[in-house]
């Protein structure tokens, strides 16, 4: 199977997609598991991390972790700091790191890598699958609204806060990638899918992918 990497929009169900998609295909599911592993390595703490990757107010912090919450699903190894990333800038620092964790688990195979600029680090590669999730801004906070009761009391969003908050991440998000690779992250050119989910829902969007999977070569 090809190493399938998932661009998302905030809300477009990235995580359940990626998650059924791994387990249906036995891969290697890297989300939070990416945070930990960059913690691990740079030795900054993951909430730290969390703090400097979205760049939102504690409040939306929490609310955006828990929307978006998934435990990591794979056993990291011990890294050894490299020294050659000492000297670098804590900003080109977990860009240098990030891009190794996606790299070596390209190389092991078999993985499906969310978010993190997945498509762009990897390129065309031989053995990837780039697929980018997308939704109406309605479908998406219908998709959030479904989900608050895995909010914090103290932390319930009504629906004109969730609309802010899918238009902050994305900007986030889109910030990032232009920073990092020049590309705008919603230009479907970089993808070899482009499924909406708010249209497909999770399961049509799994089974789509897997489709793609299985005639991608890879």
């Amino acid at each position: 199977m090809p190493v399938i990497t998932i661009s998302r929009q905030f809300g477009a169900a990235g995580v359940p997609i990626g998650r059924a998609l791994a387990e249906k295909l036995g891969a290697e599911f890297l989300d939070r598991a990416i945070v930990a592993q960059v913690a691990l390595r740079s030795g900054i703490a993951e909430t730290e991390l969390e703090t400097y990757d979205e760049r939102l107010p504690s409040f939306w912090q929490r609310v955006a972790s828990a929307l978006t919450a998934s435990a990591p699903e794979v056993a990291l190894p011990d890294y050894a700091y490299s020294e050659q990333l000492s000297d670098l800038n804590t900003h080109d620092r977990l860009v240098a790191v990030t891009r190794s964790v996606i790299e070596e688990a390209a190389e092991r195979g078999n993985a499906v890598i969310v978010g993190r600029g997945g498509a762009f680090i990897l390129g065309r590669a031989e053995g990837t699958l780039h697929v980018q999730l997308h939704a109406s801004l309605d479908a998406r906070i219908r998709y959030l609204m479904s989900r608050v009761d895995e909010i914090p009391t103290e932390a319930l969003p009504d629906e004109k806060s969730l609309r802010e908050l899918c238009r902050s991440i994305d900007a986030a998000r889109a910030d990032y990638i232009r920073g990092l690779f020049n590309a705008d992250w919603l230009d479907t050119r970089y993808y070899d899918l482009s499924i909406d989910t708010g249209r497909l829902g999770i399961d049509g969007a799994v089974e789509v992918i897997q489709a793609a999977a299985r005639v991608s070569p890879g």
